[in-house]
């Protein structure tokens, strides 16, 4: 399970400091285990910050399906996320599978470490109050989770019958149909993504019909799509990785996946402009169980431990505070 505090910690922007006797009020008990106003108010700024990095700042007063406003919802989710992480917490004490203080403190370093030459983004660090305490608090309930985690997954038997079983419901996920291609582009877009004048756009087709001719003749396709390319890729010779269906707009993708190997495309037209590709690798292969034995393996255990959470969460006595919650500055 990947590290979801360390990941939040990253994307901090804007929270109130913890210090007043208010930020001490629960906003949820855990088996009689207190959830601080001030600690939920930092990771609720945190999510904040990170959501409207994406969706801009107006997103909150929007509904969902459901008629819950953004905001209500991540108020939500961030509480039980928090009530989760508790749950959790307590179970690895009583696994006896917490971390030591030496490893607490070993993530506070690498965070900090990280973070060393990064003056500006410490300097928020400052001003929202994350300190030492925060920070001990954090990563001690991150690796307890990932210890609880590691200890379930090796005390759980998965049978082979079911990994069998997996397999067969879910064969057409295993099975991979990628290619790997460089293009050459000639835009007909401006930078604020307008259309160009036709002359214009007449001015790029012959451009790319110079760029086309030049490697159908045999010349070095990286060389020509430095040369000609307007795409971000054109310094690596036009490189784009691989990529799988859904990934690429329509026009583009059914060019390159009735291609073959080595093959290159005439001039492809989509809303960005004329396109010229090249594919230098095709995967089009089912998997089979021995290929992803260990996967299924891993994903069945996940699985078993999400439910033993649910579980957890089940038996616990949990209480939320909604007028402590409602009070939490957002």
């Amino acid at each position: 399970m990947k590290k979801i505090f360390t990941l939040i910690l990253c994307l901090m922007m804007t929270v109130s400091l913890i210090g007043c006797s208010a930020d001490k009020k629960a906003v949820a008990t855990v088996n009689g285990q207190d959830i601080t106003l001030g600690n939920y108010q930092k990771l609720l700024a945190l999510n904040k910050s990170s959501m409207e990095s994406y969706y801009g700042s107006d997103i909150w007063s929007k509904e969902m399906e459901g008629g819950k406003t953004y905001k209500d919802t991540l108020k939500e989710m961030v509480l039980e996320t928090m009530i989760g992480s508790e749950v959790i917490y307590q179970q690895a004490e009583k696994e006896k599978v917490t971390p030591t203080d030496k490893q607490v403190q070993e993530q506070i370093d690498s965070f900090n470490e990280s973070i060393k030459n990064k003056n500006d983004y410490k300097e928020n660090l400052k001003k929202i109050g994350i300190n030492e305490d925060f920070l001990k608090f954090q990563f001690t309930r991150d690796l307890a989770n990932s210890n609880l985690q590691e200890k379930f997954e090796k005390d759980t038997k998965i049978s082979e019958a079911d990994m069998k079983k997996y397999y067969e419901d879910n064969k057409k996920s295993f099975y991979t149909d990628t290619v790997t291609a460089s293009h050459i582009l000639l835009k007909t877009q401006d930078k604020e993504g307008k259309e160009l004048s036709a002359e214009k756009k007449k001015e790029a087709k012959k451009k790319a019909e110079e760029a086309l001719a030049k490697v159908k003749a045999g010349e070095d396709f990286a060389k020509v799509a430095k040369e000609y390319s307007q795409d971000s890729s054109a310094s690596n010779g036009g490189d784009l990785g691989s990529f799988g269906k859904g990934q690429m707009v329509p026009e583009f993708e059914k060019a390159a996946f009735n291609m073959k190997k080595g093959e290159i495309s005439d001039i492809v037209e989509t809303q960005y402009g004329y396109h010229i590709i090249k594919i230098t690798d095709r995967v089009d292969k089912q998997e089979t169980y021995d290929d992803v034995k260990d996967k299924i393996k891993t994903t069945l255990a996940s699985e078993k431990y999400t439910e033993y959470v649910e579980k957890l969460k089940k038996d616990s006595k949990i209480e939320q505070k909604e007028d402590i919650v409602k009070s939490a500055k957002f």
